[in-house]
């Protein structure tokens, strides 16, 4: 247990480490301009992912011991073909994907969505480790022919990126089928009354929490689309700093998602509602005292110091990070309740405060990004994040009560 524990922490420490190169050495060399595009091109395959995965998510964890290889993985990979088919020229249309390869990204997102599928199954048969190495294939590539376009002075534009891109997601679709190479062996087609019962069934256990989770990534990234709608290439640029100042306040996050994975776990295993209780407010206070000196840390930190991490055109990313602290705190704390719901087999508030985060978001960016430019998308991050809390904070408090705890 305990390899396996630190095994997965090692992976998420190296993708986060992975990707945090990526984003200086393309900050550096390609500038605002370039870092928006990156921003926006990994915006574009995350939101679609979690569009194709409708069926193919983590509620193949609960299915695999249950049900064939071919009952769940006929029925999420045609879903996902089906819809990259119904998103493509739907996509070439909208203002912020249509500029941004989106014919690329929607073969990206599509062997993105393989390689979640082979991983869900892995950790369902229990192979924690097969799965922890899937996904560090990804990075792996994508940070290693970054970095020999860079020694080689090649890296010149978003394309080489790209390019990186492909060659990371074609490795791990191929490698996670090797892993499964007996299961996909044995795949046969379904009947149609075997086909619509376990569509059902993956509909039913994934669909809401899925939809919730659309609902959380538009609502911390919407601003990016906002930016590239009124202000176009110059969008890209704020988009770029943007990005970048939330990807800092994201990284703070790291220590309370993964205190919330650990709280999870915790809960899951607790029958008492009062110990349940207990444990939520402990690893709540834990996650705000850490957090908070993180930011504290970081908004005294001086202009000089993003400029030599990023480059020029980033100087006031101290700036953003200190007008986000407040909002991030508040998302960071939500982490904590938003487990306590989980363990208790209840996402559908979890989901209703994303979409009201969402709602306010997209309402206030509207209104404020053409006039305050990035610090509008901060004070609009600032105001959904509050509200979200506010929403699972108060079904918390309802939720204890009605618990008699």
């Amino acid at each position: 247990m305990i390899k396996k524990v630190l095994n997965t922490l090692f992976m998420k420490f190296f993708t986060a480490l992975a990707g945090f190169l990526i984003y200086v050495l393309i900050s550096h060399l390609l500038g605002a301009f370039g870092r928006g595009q990156q921003y926006l091109i990994l915006l574009n395959i995350n939101i679609l992912l979690y569009v194709l995965t409708l069926l193919g998510n983590s509620t193949l964890v609960y299915l695999t011991p249950r049900k064939s290889f071919s009952e769940i993985f006929i029925p999420s990979i045609l879903f996902s073909a089906v819809v990259s088919i119904i998103l493509l020229p739907i996509i070439s249309f909208i203002p912020g994907l249509n500029s941004i390869y989106p014919l690329q990204i929607v073969g990206l997102t599509f062997l993105a969505s393989i390689t979640e599928i082979n991983y869900y199954v892995l950790l369902g048969k229990q192979e924690v480790n097969k799965s922890n190495y899937l996904k560090l294939i990804y990075p792996a590539t994508n940070i290693i022919i970054v970095l020999l376009w860079w020694a080689l002075g090649e890296f010149d534009s978003i394309s080489k990126y790209v390019f990186s891109l492909w060659l990371a997601y074609i490795l791990s679709a191929v490698y996670g089928i090797y892993l499964l190479k007996d299961e996909y062996k044995s795949l046969h087609l379904l009947s149609k009354e075997e086909f619509r019962y376990i569509t059902k069934i993956l509909f039913r256990l994934g669909a809401v929490k899925q939809l919730g989770s659309i609902a959380q990534m538009l609502n911390y990234r919407i601003s990016s689309w906002i930016f590239v709608f009124v202000f176009a290439n110059e969008g890209v640029k704020m988009s770029g700093i943007y990005g970048n100042s939330t990807s800092i306040c994201e990284s703070v996050l790291l220590f309370g998602t993964s205190l919330a994975l650990v709280q999870y776990s915790s809960l899951s295993n607790t029958q008492s509602n009062e110990q349940a209780k207990k444990l939520t407010l402990k690893m709540t206070g834990v996650n705000v005292l850490f957090t908070l000196l993180a930011f504290l840390v970081l908004c005294l930190l001086p202009s000089e110091f993003w400029i030599l991490l990023f480059g020029k055109e980033f100087a006031n990313i101290g700036h953003y990070i200190r007008i986000l602290t407040i909002g991030y705190m508040f998302l960071s704390t939500t982490s904590n309740i938003t487990q306590y719901f989980a363990s208790r087999g209840n996402f559908s508030i979890t989901a209703s405060a994303s979409f009201l985060g969402l709602i306010v978001t997209a309402v206030l960016c509207y209104f404020l990004i053409p006039i305050y430019k990035i610090e509008g998308a901060a004070y609009s991050a600032i105001c959904s994040y509050i509200i979200t809390f506010l929403v699972e904070f108060i079904f918390f408090l309802k939720w204890i009560k009605k618990k008699n705890i």
